[in-house]
C-alpha cells in the first residue's frame, strides 16, 4: 500500500470515491500533509465543507476531521496529535468521536497515549476512537524500513 498525502490529485479523487461509495457521517484523516488552508480545497471537492484541519509540520503530520451537511459536531479539543468532538448524528444520541495519530518516535508515543487518556476521562457518552496508534506489535506487522 503507498499512502500520498492529500496534494496528489489522485489520492483526492480516490478519498472522492471513497466518500461517495460509502457515504460516512464523519471522517478523519491523518498525514494530510498539507496546510488547515490548503486543506479546505479538498473539504470543497469531496463536499464535506464542514470540519476542522490541523496543519501539517512541513512534510509531515496534518489532521482533519469532516461531517457530513446535518451532523452536528462541536470540537471539544485538537492537537497534532488528535481531533476530539462531541456529535449528534442523525436521529440519534450524541456519540464522541475522537480521531488519534500517535506520535511516530517510539520514545514519544506515551504522551500521545497520556492525551487519549485525559481525553476518555472526560468522555460521558458512547465513544468512538480511531486513526493511526502507529502502534506495532510485533515485527510482522512492520512495512517497509
Amino acid at each position: 500500500m503507498i499512502f500520498m498525502g492529500l496534494g496528489n490529485t489522485a489520492t483526492v479523487r480516490e478519498h472522492k470515491q471513497l466518500l461517495a461509495t460509502f457515504k460516512p457521517d464523519i471522517v478523519f484523516l491523518s498525514e494530510t500533509k498539507m496546510s488547515a488552508n490548503e486543506f479546505s480545497r479538498v473539504q470543497n471537492r469531496c463536499r464535506m465543507q464542514s470540519g476542522l484541519a490541523v496543519n501539517s509540520e512541513r512534510c509531515s503530520g496534518g489532521l482533519a476531521l469532516m461531517e457530513e451537511e446535518g451532523i452536528d459536531v462541536t470540537i471539544q479539543s485538537f492537537s497534532k496529535h488528535h481531533i476530539d468532538s462531541l456529535a449528534r448524528l442523525k436521529n440519534r444520541n450524541n456519540i464522541r468521536v475522537t480521531g488519534f495519530y500517535g506520535h511516530a518516535i517510539p520514545n514519544l508515543r506515551s504522551n500521545s497515549w497520556e492525551m487519549l487518556e485525559k481525553v476518555g476521562g472526560l468522555v460521558k457518552e458512547d465513544w468512538v476512537v480511531g486513526g493511526d496508534f502507529n502502534a506495532i506489535l510485533n515485527e510482522a506487522e512492520k512495512d517497509g524500513g
